[in-house]
């Protein structure tokens, strides 16, 4: 008998450390809709992630934050106590899983030329969740504490938000335009840097323009030693001189890259305008492009498209986004309105346009070679890049600009970021055993990309919340708080 009750106290034990259960607070109770022990999708129209076409009159089971059953509506059996969510054919499809994403905006002005970002706690983290993307990774802090209580607040459950993953403040070189980012001036600072962040908790680190080789190959050592992952948005490194460095991934697809740069001097920067020019005047279908391209594959180098934000800087972006508007702050809005009208109607951006297009194209070329294309939205620039609205731009524009169809679109948001996170075997697809990380849209996204705007409810963790709540707690706010 002692034994029996020892078995089935450790039995219980096991269970609640692997099931931990979260105490949501009051005000995240405010935007969950659905929060049971059983839940059941029916008359689901499935969207796996994987790529596959999308499949009707599908059910899916959930229990305990992780996807327990699916299959053919006729074949369903319900658990008893579930509950029963119809569908009526609404689409079922994974939550996204998006890799350069910020706490930060850029779009306010403090009257000087003084270049300082703007941490977003409040606002931001529930923008991302209410836009469905369940996980992000931050890609460069610049208030890591701020960062890491944010986290922490939303995996207790005090704040509603998304799961991160943290990236560390970013590993800057001998000179940096932002004064909340440390110059590294020496390799051996750039690796005391990574082994204080990785100390404190951070499970990524990003290099940044002002790097240079030994910096950045310092900084790359040291984080693999670590065992973690280090990607980067360059300018006086190369992509083709990270890659040989070992390289685990590189920001903004293309855009950032300054292999083509004419005269290009070792470990300088090029002088100002010059990479975009270059990059628009670039013969992509010529071998040289193509070997560039099948070198960063061969040596496993991940790309993160982030074109939403780049977007910005064009003569022919679409007219802002009224529901972003909205969200923004007056001075947030007054100060992005302007610099609109400023890019619209400045000669030197047309550069821009023919950068874009040809970056988007590679980015293409990059997904249909082998490479591990995955997105993200970058919440800066321009200033009208914010989160969530800005995700979804993010993965418009995969088909938009790149040419990919929605499917493959959506597994670039989901499958392949959970892959280069490496946690493809718990996000990322809606599989058995996986996170009940899905989302319920009222709409076909396999069939019209812009459908994934139609967003009604978000799951993370079996746990769905209203988007549309999510979305109206924020208005008039981003900018603010």
């Amino acid at each position: 008998m002692r034994k029996i009750i020892l078995v089935a106290i450790l039995v219980g034990l096991f269970t609640t450390l692997v099931y931990p259960q979260t105490t949501f607070s009051d005000e995240t109770k405010k935007y969950i809709e659905y929060n049971d022990s059983v839940t059941v999708f029916k008359n689901a129209l499935l969207i796996d992630g994987k790529g596959n076409d999308a499949k009707p009159h599908q059910s899916v089971i959930i229990s305990n934050g992780k996807i327990k059953w699916i299959g053919e509506d006729a074949t369903l059996q319900l658990p008893k106590g579930a509950k029963l969510i119809d569908l009526n054919g609404k689409a079922l499809m994974p939550g996204l899983v998006m890799l350069h994403e910020h706490m930060y905006i850029s779009a306010h002005d403090i009257g000087t030329r003084y270049l300082h970002l703007k941490q977003l706690p409040f606002t931001f983290p529930r923008l991302y969740l209410a836009a469905g993307a369940t996980t992000i990774r931050t890609c460069g802090s610049i208030e890591p504490y701020s960062d890491l209580r944010i986290k922490k607040d939303i995996d207790l459950g005090l704040l509603p938000g998304p799961s991160m993953e943290l990236t560390a403040p970013y590993i800057q070189g001998k000179s940096s335009n932002f004064p909340q980012m440390k110059e590294n001036k020496t390799p051996e600072e750039a690796a005391a840097f990574v082994n204080y962040w990785a100390d404190q908790g951070f499970t990524s680190f990003k290099a940044y323009m002002g790097v240079d080789k030994p910096i950045l190959k310092a900084a790359i050592d040291a984080a693999h030693k670590r065992k973690l992952k280090i990607t980067g948005h360059l300018d006086i490194v190369t992509y083709r001189e990270a890659a040989l460095l070992g390289m685990d991934n590189l920001e903004h697809g293309f855009i950032a890259s300054t292999d083509f740069v004419p005269g290009k001097k070792e470990d300088e920067h090029p002088a100002a305008g010059v990479a975009i020019k270059s990059l628009g005047n670039l013969n992509i279908s010529s071998d040289s492009v193509q070997q560039f391209i099948q070198y960063v594959i061969d040596k496993k180098v991940g790309i993160t498209s982030s074109l939403a934000v780049f977007e910005g800087y064009t003569t022919t972006q679409p007219r802002p986004d009224q529901e972003a508007l909205n969200a923004m702050s007056p001075d947030t809005r007054d100060y992005y309105l302007q610099r609109f009208v400023t890019v619209k109607s400045t000669a030197s951006h047309l550069d821009w346009n023919k950068a874009f297009a040809n970056a988007a194209k590679m980015e293409k070329m990059f997904y249909e070679m082998g490479g591990l294309l995955t997105v993200g939205t970058d919440p800066t620039g321009a200033g009208g890049t914010l989160a969530g609205y800005g995700n979804w731009r993010a993965i418009e524009l995969l088909v938009e600009a790149d040419g990919f169809t929605p499917l493959q679109g959506i597994k670039i948001a989901t499958q392949n970021g959970s892959v280069a996170l490496g946690f493809d075997k718990s996000i990322g697809t809606i599989e058995v055993g996986k996170s009940a990380d899905l989302l319920v849209i009222d709409g076909d996204p396999s069939k019209n990309i812009s459908d994934i705007r139609k967003l009604l409810y978000v799951f993370k963790n079996g746990v769905g919340y209203n988007s549309k709540k999510l979305f109206d707690s924020v208005k008039g706010k981003v900018g603010f708080n």
